[in-house]
Order: structure tokens, then C-alpha cells, then sequence
């Protein structure tokens, strides 16, 4: 959400992800199964822009319908200020990456929602990455296949969700040397979880932690809702929270503040109107 976004860029982080996973828990409470809608995530991905300058790379699902959905999919994305998006060749519903159950569109289908997408974006400085979920579905060759035609309609960077292996990694990043590359760290899921160096090392250009803000958060909550049910007081549990004046340097307050003091009317001027 804007919040964590806010935080992140304070860290000193270069970009901010917008993981459909964390939008679904933290927006609705409920699981990565499809059920967060089209219009949810574009009015998600636009608070999260205007509340940092960085960039913002968006999940976009499967574009939410076919090549005409894809069309306005980008076009409403690409208003809303992120950076980039990138499309998967799940069916509806589609699945977290690291769930089991998912299944595949035609690979010529998605290459011509791919298209779409390129020619539906009027900023070319808008990234169109294109992910397949094909290696738990059809194997690491089904994978390396779809990737080569996804890459072959002209997208700026591949995804190939749910690798299992370093082995799988390098072939892939072998594969498509010198390409842009995107591997996504879930924890406790397929893909193995090395150091961002390491990823790099290998041959990826962005690296992926969608959920781990939104697991630390449901942590946290879940051990202060407990403080608060059994004890009845927050007061053992200062510790795990910002303080009153680390809150309000998170969100900016200070810089409110002085853009109301630089627009305030005087109280002589507001008289003599």
C-alpha cells in the first residue's frame, strides 16, 4: 500500500512492486486466487505513485480479459503513474505463482495479448514485462518456449515465475543472455532464495519481494492484537512500534505542514477581505 511505498523509498529502495498477493490480503483479507478486481488494483497502483517518486512496477494479472481488456488495462495503468506493468498467461481465475492448480492460455493467445499491450501503451519509457507460469505447468522447455515467443513479439523484460532451482536459473538466464530478466522471491515458495547479489550474479536485472512487507505487517499485527486481547493494555508492546514522531516523519507530516504555512491567508489580509 502507499504507506509501506512510503517506507520503502525512505529505505532507499530504487523501485517500488505492486504485488497482486499483498493487494488481495491487505485490501480485501483474503487469498491470491483472482479475486481482487481490475478496478481494485488500478486505484491501488495509483495511490502507491502519488504517494512516492519512484518508480512503480505493477501486477497486472492476466490483463483481466482478452487483447481489448489488455488495451485498457495498460492505458488505465499507465494514467495512474506506474512505471510498468506485467501481464501473465494464466487463465481466469488465475492463481498465485506458487500455488498449485493453475492453468495456461495458448501461447500464441498470450503473444497476441502481448501485442496488444505494446501497441496500447502511448509512453515507450512504459515497461511491458511478460510472465509465464508455464514450468509448473509444462515444464521448463514448455517454459523456455513461451519465454523466447513472448520475447519475440518485442516486450522490454521476461518473467518466468516458479523456478525450482539454481540449475533452472541459469539455464534460463543462459537462455536469454543479455536480456532483462526477473526472478520473484517468495518466501517459503518454489524458487530458491538467494542474495540479491547472487541474483544478480546470475544474470537477473530486478528482483521481486511481493509479500514479505505484507507477512511482516500481518506478524506484527497478529502478536499486538494478542498484547492487546490478553492484557488489555498496548503498554508492553511499545517497543515493536514507531514512535509518535517517527509516524508523522514517515508520513510527511513536516512538509504539510509548511506547504499549509506557504498558502495560509494572514489573519490581516483575511480581515480585509
Amino acid at each position: 500500500d502507499a504507506l509501506g511505498a512510503r517506507i520503502l523509498e525512505q529505505a532507499g529502495f530504487p523501485a517500488i512492486y505492486m504485488s497482486g498477493s499483498a493487494v488481495t490480503a491487505s485490501l480485501l483479507g483474503y487469498p491470491d486466487i483472482g479475486l481482487v478486481s481490475f478496478h481494485e488494483m488500478v486505484e491501488q497502483a495509483r495511490r502507491i505513485a502519488l504517494a512516492v517518486d519512484v518508480p512503480v512496477i505493477s501486477d497486472a494479472d492476466t490483463g483481466y480479459g482478452n487483447a481489448v481488456n489488455v488495451w485498457r488495462t495498460v492505458r488505465e495503468f499507465e494514467a495512474a503513474g506506474v512505471a510498468g506493468i506485467h501481464l501473465e498467461d494464466q487463465e481466469l481465475p488465475k492463481r498465485c505463482g506458487h500455488f498449485e492448480g493453475k492453468r495456461l492460455i495458448p501461447a500464441a493467445e498470450m503473444a497476441k495479448k502481448l501485442e496488444a499491450a505494446l501497441a496500447a501503451r502511448r509512453d515507450d519509457d512504459f515497461i511491458i514485462i511478460a510472465r509465464t507460469d508455464a514450468r509448473a505447468v509444462e515444464g521448463m522447455e514448455g517454459a523456455l518456449k513461451r519465454a523466447r515467443l513472448y520475447r519475440s513479439v518485442g516486450v522490454d523484460m521476461l518473467f518466468v515465475e516458479a523456478l525450482t532451482s539454481v540449475d533452472e536459473m541459469k539455464r534460463l538466464n543462459e537462455a536469454f543472455a543479455g536480456f532483462p530478466l526477473l526472478v520473484n522471491v517468495v518466501e517459503g515458495g518454489k524458487t530458491p532464495q538467494l542474495s540479491l547479489a547472487a541474483y544478480e550474479e546470475l544474470g537477473y536485472r530486478v528482483v521481486l519481494y511481493p509479500t514479505a512487507s505484507v507477512r511482516a505487517a500481518m506478524k506484527a499485527f497478529r502478536e499486538l492484537a494478542r498484547e492487546l486481547r490478553e492484557k488489555g493494555s498496548t503498554e508492553g508492546f511499545l517497543h515493536r512500534l514507531v514512535g509518535f514522531s517517527e509516524r508523522n516523519e514517515i508520513t510527511g507530516l513536516a512538509a504539510f505542514d509548511a506547504w499549509e504555512r506557504r498558502f495560509a491567508i494572514e489573519e490581516t489580509e483575511h480581515g480585509a477581505g
